[in-house]
């Protein structure tokens, strides 16, 4: 969170809403609920792969209702947040390979559009697209590790 934080003007009131411990999953729900209580807003929730299946039939709320969200699930193919709880515990990560997820299916699937973004430059004009929609569309961001 200290690397978005420095990288996103999060300075005004009701500009940023997060759980106090990271709850999994919260961005997900969060956004649809948010984007109800303020119609008049774009919500942009920012999540990962793994956290963004906690919640992933948010998608279908925000759909169904047309909601101004902007999902960004930023897919690294795993579930790093298990994976370090693992190697703390020093125990076998299980189920944390999310690799071959198709997040821009998913949300199709939903009804809701959606685009892959690889590069600096796809990722400029998927969120062209997503801030000129009127309702939810969801952004894939693939990164690295």
């Amino acid at each position: 969170r200290p690397l978005m934080q420095r990288h996103l003007r999060i300075d005004a009131p009701e500009s940023f809403f997060a759980t106090a411990s990271g709850g999994l999953g919260f961005a997900g729900s969060a956004a649809v609920g948010l984007a109800l209580g303020k119609p008049d807003r774009r919500v942009i929730a920012l999540l990962g792969d793994g956290s963004a299946l906690y919640t992933i039939q948010a998608l279908w709320t925000a759909a169904k209702e047309n909601l101004p969200v902007t999902y960004i699930i930023l897919n690294n193919g795993g579930y790093e947040a298990l994976i370090g709880i693992a190697r703390q515990w020093q125990t076998p990560s299980v189920g944390t390979d999310l690799s071959g997820l198709d997040f821009v299916n998913l949300a199709n699937g939903f009804g809701m559009k959606a685009e892959r973004a690889t590069t600096i430059r796809e990722m400029e004009k998927a969120l062209g697209h997503a801030f000129a929609s009127q309702g939810p569309f969801l952004i894939d961001a693939v990164v690295e590790d």
